[in-house]
């Protein structure tokens, strides 16, 4: 009984030993735990090398201020910290306790006993409070929601507010933690007096990264078929400020990211206009393929592409540093309209004769997917956050909605007689389908995918672009000289330029026209 004894004794002296060592202390535990935090409802918390979060609940049955959280102890974390709110939150919200300097390595135990100072209105005055818990687990890794931005020039500042903290750059990448679901503000930005606006400010993560194309109010350029010219419009009084000549019947067009160079296709001859707009002439000439259709440039403004009718069908990429041909690919089935997904880079080809899209690898024009749509393909856009496509069909006259995550068509939606093209609004709500031979324009609501207004524009109309803060769509009328100028507020015609002649291609945006 005695060696029981003395066996139970030295236990009970090791357990007391590992447990002081910490072995045994309840911090070292990979389940995250939390006690305390009355009258808050403790819902999620975690610790990171790149700061801590804590999200509690109100769950007091009124408004309450919270000004402040303290870290009042802290085991195994590198620092305390104090975080200053001052938000107010209504019954049944959550909130974000958020401590950036305070940080664990990842796969240590740590443990804090958080203090969060908050206040009551009352008839006698706002009471102010404290609530105290304890949180414990287990650190993981860097979580960290990042923005990307592309099309700002070098070193501009651009701003981002992610949980009601701001933070602003001159670089390219602004970083967060990861919340989890929070709301975000992307912030226009103004630089020389040009505004720019970002396209992706709702769109959706990938890997924790959301990418940020930022588009300026620039002058719009649109092809004017009939006379060999590119018109470029001024957006903010809506007329002609120039016209610089190109080759004959140009047709598809696309603008670089900076505004600087426009890229026209002319329809029927190999050649592709490179024009600069600070010089506001053509500075070449490529002679690239031959019936020249659409064109797109992807979103850092490094590379072109075209497609092309002659020799069978040919898709061509084009380095926009020396304007030498990268690569060529017989791509077949009459290419024609084309755009890129601002998240994956990928390239997306109209084939008319094919009732298809094809899926083009980027850099080797190598087709690695084929999507079966509509009959005979005309034009696609890609929304501004990758999630979706749709594709004009002029011999069914529908147009396809293609899942880009799956690549399958969700629905065929029957529009006006012959669609030709298609533009998405910036928020990726709204579609603009123009109809050629019924002289008029389909409005599409993309989260029910139906058709919500018909708009009456020009006779045949070609193209549509939709300005970077999607105030207005311009449409080009072909054969009656024009383009109709629609507010997407109230999907009617506020405007109308006219000394234009067989407008076809239009466009604002690297993602091209045509």
């Amino acid at each position: 009984m005695m060696t029981y004894g003395w066996a139970i004794l030295i236990i009970v002296l090791v357990a007391a030993i590992l447990y002081t060592m910490g072995i045994f202390s309840p911090v070292n535990t990979s389940v995250q735990a939390a006690t305390g935090f009355a009258p808050f409802t403790f819902l999620s918390q975690y610790c990171s090398p790149v700061g801590m979060v804590v999200k509690l609940g109100n769950s007091i049955g009124t408004t309450v201020t919270i000004f402040n959280a303290s870290i009042l102890s802290a085991q195994y974390t590198s620092t305390s910290s104090t975080t200053q709110l001052n938000t107010t939150v209504a019954p049944g919200q959550n909130f974000n306790l958020v401590f950036y300097n305070t940080s664990c390595t990842t796969g240590n135990f740590y443990s804090s006993v958080i203090s969060v100072l908050y206040g009551e209105s009352t008839s006698s005055g706002l009471l102010k409070y404290k609530a105290t818990g304890t949180i414990s687990g287990k650190a993981t890794s860097v979580n960290e929601i990042t923005f990307t931005e592309y099309g700002l020039p070098a070193g501009a500042v651009w701003f981002v507010s992610y949980d009601g903290q701001g933070k602003s750059s001159g670089g390219g990448v602004l970083s967060f933690l990861n919340l989890g679901g929070e709301q975000f503000l992307i912030e226009n930005t103004t630089i020389n007096g040009v505004v720019y606006y970002p396209t992706a400010a709702s769109g959706v993560l990938i890997n924790n990264t959301l990418i940020v194309d930022f588009i300026p109010i620039r002058d719009m350029f649109v092809a004017n078929g009939g006379s060999s010219t590119v018109s470029a419009i001024n957006t903010n009084t809506n007329t002609i400020v120039r016209n610089i000549t190109v080759t004959s019947n140009p047709f598809g067009i696309a603008v670089t990211p900076s505004g600087h160079y426009v890229y026209v296709t002319s329809h029927g001859n190999a050649f592709i206009s490179v024009i600069d707009t600070n010089l506001n002439k053509v500075i070449s000439n490529l002679s690239i393929g031959t019936n020249q259709f659409g064109v797109t440039i992807n979103y850092n403004g490094t590379i072109a592409y075209d497609t092309a009718y002659g020799g069978g069908g040919y898709l061509y990429s084009i380095n926009t540093s020396d304007l030498s041909t990268i690569s060529s690919s017989k791509i077949g089935g009459a290419p024609d309209g084309i755009a890129i997904s601002p998240i994956s880079g990928l390239v997306f080809v109209a084939q008319n004769t094919n009732d298809s899209v094809a899926v083009v690898n980027p850099l080797t024009l190598s087709k690695i997917h084929s999507i079966r749509v509509g009959s005979a393909p005309t034009s696609i856009a890609v929304a501004s956050d990758g999630a979706y496509a749709l594709v004009t069909n002029d011999g069914s006259n529908t147009v396809s909605v293609i899942n880009l995550s799956n690549y399958n068509v969700i629905k065929n939606i029957s529009v006006g007689t012959y669609p030709y093209s298609v533009a998405i609004s910036p928020d990726n709500t709204e579609a603009y389908v123009v109809n050629m031979n019924s002289n008029n324009v389909y409005v599409i609501n993309t989260s029910t995918y139906t058709v919500i207004a018909q708009i009456p524009v020009g006779a045949s109309p070609q193209s549509v672009a939709i300005n970077p803060n999607g105030e207005y769509a311009y449409v080009t009328d072909y054969n009656s000289n024009s383009i109709s100028i629609i507010s997407t507020s109230s999907n009617s015609i506020v405007g109308t330029i006219t000394n234009v002649r067989n407008p076809n291609g239009i466009t604002d945006a690297p993602s091209g026209g045509i």
